[in-house]
């Protein structure tokens, strides 16, 4: 399973609420997903301006 798939498996189980998420998930699942959401974060910043094709 890649790293998106972990992290929608995740977010499914919770409901798709980052409130949910943020008070009931181990803390794995949640660095887990708030790194995905960060690295995802990243990658579009860096083509706002042009710094990756």
């Amino acid at each position: 399973m890649n790293e998106k798939e972990q992290v929608q498996q995740i977010v499914n189980k919770y409901n798709k609420s980052i409130s949910c998420l943020s008070e009931n998930a181990t803390a794995k699942e949640f660095k887990i997903v708030m790194k995905y959401i960060a690295n995802e974060a990243n990658i579009r910043q860096r083509r706002l301006v042009v710094l990756d094709n």
